[in-house]
């Protein structure tokens, strides 16, 4: 509505008692009062006009004393030039633009950075859990991107808590509160062999050097002949480049994901041979149909999971004479397994790391070291001398359990 001194826009909604609820936004031009009034609108829309009316006085608060909003404080976090974020990559902070605008400007950007708590980045963590995924039909979002999008908004936070912006980090310790974190499935030797079977004689060679050497499927893909020593004892492979995701959806090569990714691991030469003839050194040791780069999506909905169904099929198995799988293993999975071969052949847990590309041991023992043969062993002896004294008894018990 035109008033005689400027603009009114009036947003009306009921509250959680049913009560009806109004904010009225005044300015001298009608522009910027609709706008305004609209992006209220669409506040209430999601959180509810109680909540929407707190974070605009908030907010109001802020702007008095310079207080930039989550949203605001994000695009200064991730500004190419003068950013506070260490990711150099122009396609990773594209990626992280798109889970902000995706999962978490929509329900906190409004909010002043100062006036988040850890109840609403609890309830946002909620809400995300309960959101259904793009890629898994009938499922939640997964686990792994639920940790992804709170990583992301708790690094912002931080950086915010750095600048003396607020106090504190609302988002440290927050944890999802009703998925379990997807577990890895590995697969033994023989389960590995049932799996293959049933892959494409052309991609056995890829999913053979998933398996034997670890790699992380844009560190293998991205492969060249000249990254292969094979004068050596045994063959070396050089692994200084990944494909990562571009500014577009055009995938890009650049270097690992961290700086101890950009290593040198052993492979057997008969590993090597399966690839093929040598090529030119800047050739791509795997290709796709075109000579072209393989990419994950059209591998794994093509190639792996029609080997994975095949290998889970009672009928299929049964004629060529191999035993269901009875896992469904993601193609990670393969670079898990591979840890666990090294793990059951004696390497020490320090070469896995470098082997892997882990920058921290811990990140390779947490992930693997339920794994060690010897942990497990030591618990049995733990066990067996604290109840020294009762093991008479317990010895007469499974004597009649037997």
């Amino acid at each position: 509505m035109k008033r005689s001194s400027g603009f009114a826009w009036r947003v009306q909604a009921r509250d959680e008692n049913r009560k009806m609820r109004q904010e009225t936004f005044y300015g001298e031009d009608g522009h910027t009062v609709e706008r305004a009034a609209r992006t209220f609108a669409k506040l209430v829309d999601r959180v509810g006009v109680t909540e929407a009316s707190r974070i605009r006085d908030e907010r109001t608060g802020a702007a008095r004393r310079g207080v930039p909003t989550l949203a605001e404080w994000a695009e200064t976090y991730l500004d190419h030039e003068g950013g506070l974020s260490r990711e150099s990559n122009a396609g990773t902070r594209a990626g992280y633009r798109a889970i902000l605008e995706a999962t978490i400007l929509p329900r906190l950007g409004e909010m002043p950075i100062d006036a988040i708590t850890e109840d609403d980045v609890r309830a946002w963590v909620t809400w995300l859990e309960s959101q259904d995924s793009k890629r898994r039909p009938g499922k939640k979002v997964a686990q792994k991107t639920v940790q992804n999008h709170h990583g992301l908004l708790s690094q912002i936070l931080a950086a915010a808590d750095a600048r003396g912006l607020r106090k504190g980090n609302p988002a440290r310790g927050i944890k999802a509160t009703r998925q379990r974190k997807e577990r890895m499935v590995v697969l033994s030797q023989s389960e590995f062999a049932i799996l293959l079977h049933f892959v494409p004689a052309n991609w056995k060679p890829l999913v053979m050097w998933l398996a034997g050497t670890g790699m992380r499927w844009g560190e293998v893909t991205a492969l060249t002949w000249g990254d292969i020593d094979q004068d050596s004892h045994t063959a070396l492979v050089h692994i200084d480049k990944a494909w990562q995701k571009g500014e577009t959806a055009a995938r890009v090569l650049g270097p690992p994901k961290t700086d101890a990714g950009e290593r040198t691991i052993s492979v057997p030469h008969e590993l090597v041979a399966t690839a093929g003839p040598a090529g030119r050194g800047d050739v791509l040791v795997f290709r796709g149909a075109q000579g072209g780069p393989v990419w994950p999506g059209g591998f794994y909905s093509r190639v792996w999971r029609t080997a994975v169904d095949a290998a889970n099929d009672d009928e299929r198995c049964a004629a060529v004479g191999l035993t269901p799988l009875g896992k469904r293993p993601r193609l990670h999975d393969l670079r898990h397994s591979h840890a666990s071969w090294m793990i059951a052949a004696g390497r020490p847990l320090p070469y896995i790391q470098a082997r892997l590309g882990h920058e921290k041991i811990t990140t390779t023992v947490d992930t693997y070291g339920h794994l060690l043969p010897d942990a497990h062993q030591g618990d049995v002896d733990a066990v067996l001398l604290a109840m020294s004294g009762v093991l008479p008894v317990a010895e007469e018990l499974r004597a009649l359990g037997a």
